[in-house]
């Protein structure tokens, strides 16, 4: 959806991600999907959408409303299948990461 070298690698984690979340860079709701991944230590990338070029993120937008028929919300986290998870819903968010039941 976008290419790969506008994302940046995660602080907390290391090794080959295992997600792509696409987040803006003043949403709470975005922060609080990266403390999630950082707490259970799952690797990723992140590109904050706001951040990119105009055409780029026009051409992100079309895509995500083509591929999901939907329009975007934040955050936005890519399994390695290809899904696509809307918004940080924790229970979703564990269930499609396999993790434990708190």
């Amino acid at each position: 959806m976008i290419d790969r070298a506008y994302f940046d690698r995660s602080g907390a984690t290391e090794g080959d991600p295992k997600v792509y979340l696409y987040a803006l860079s003043d949403c709470e709701h975005c922060r609080a999907g990266m403390a999630y991944l950082d707490a259970h230590r799952i690797p990723y990338r992140y590109v904050y959408v706001d951040q990119l070029p105009p055409e780029v993120r026009i051409n992100f937008k079309k895509e995500v409303g083509r591929r999901f028929y939907r329009n975007l919300l934040f955050p936005m986290l890519e399994l390695p299948n290809g899904e696509l998870l809307f918004g940080f819903e924790e229970p979703i968010w564990r269930e499609k990461l396999d993790l434990p039941s708190l």
